[in-house]
């Protein structure tokens, strides 16, 4: 009777331990289920990235993940344990991009390798780790967050016998060529907003007040001084001096499409 008792116990402690990891693997399916399908990423971090079309796609039956960069397509594995998640090594294709959706990119690859946890409601998925919300995207295109365009971005340049000053607010460019005459006042196209305000989301704002001028030809008179300044969410961010037309390479591309929008006018 007492080895019978002890039998009986084991063949329990088994029976548990075998249901409590079907109950597991049928937790991690259901989840594999529901994660499984495409998602359209509107924000990495605190950027809001609605209008770049980018996207992470999961593949319930190979355990796969894919998506869109901004650019280049990433394919890889990830590995699911109930709401923890992981990615293994992130492939991407080698084509080659402008600098703004480099930065998009790197951000969102990043992102994707220090995700370790996973949250679906209502077709919205949440990536993050301890520290952090890391990614938010919805199956619904329609859902995704509304763009954020609220930035001011100022370039200006002045010397004794020139004056310009270019300002972007509210999907509207101020343009003044000299300062005697009023500014005229352009309104952009969505796409020309869209591609403004990629380029200044692909900035790290605290960044650029520390970019060091390329050239030096305004202290003899040679070029006028320019500075380019933003402004976001009450904080202004500004660039140091530097000549008129010969902005760091960090901000070339930020510049070359503002003052393209004031010469389409």
């Amino acid at each position: 009777m007492k080895y019978f008792t002890i039998l009986l116990s084991i063949f329990t402690f088994m029976s548990c331990g075998n249901s409590k990891d079907v109950a597991a693997m049928e937790t991690n399916k259901e989840a594999m289920e529901v994660i499984s399908g495409t998602y359209y990423v509107s924000s990495i971090g605190e950027n809001n990235y609605a209008s770049d079309e980018l996207t992470i796609q999961f593949d319930e039956n190979t355990n796969s993940v894919s998506g869109f960069l901004g650019c280049n397509r990433f394919t890889g594995t990830y590995k699911l344990d109930g709401n923890s998640i992981s990615f293994g090594s992130l492939a991407t294709t080698r084509m080659h991009c402008q600098e703004a959706n480099n930065n998009i990119e790197r951000n969102m690859l990043a992102a994707l390798n220090n995700v370790t946890s996973i949250t679906t409601k209502n077709q919205n998925l949440i990536l993050s780790n301890k520290e952090a919300v890391l990614i938010n995207a919805s199956k619904n295109p329609e859902e995704k967050m509304t763009q954020d365009t609220n930035y001011t971005i100022e370039y200006s340049a002045v010397s004794r016998g020139f004056f310009s000053k270019y300002i972007f607010e509210n999907g509207k460019l101020s343009i003044q060529k000299d300062r005697s005459s009023a500014p005229t006042i352009k309104t952009c196209s969505q796409t020309e907003i869209n591609n403004l305000i990629k380029e200044v989301k692909a900035l790290n704002l605290e960044k650029i007040k520390t970019l060091e001028a390329p050239t030096e030809h305004r202290f003899v008179d040679a070029a006028a001084i320019a500075r380019v300044q933003i402004t976001y969410q009450g904080k202004t961010y500004s660039t140091p001096e530097f000549d008129n037309g010969e902005p760091n390479k960090y901000i070339a591309s930020l510049v070359s499409t503002l003052l393209g929008l004031a010469e389409k006018q």
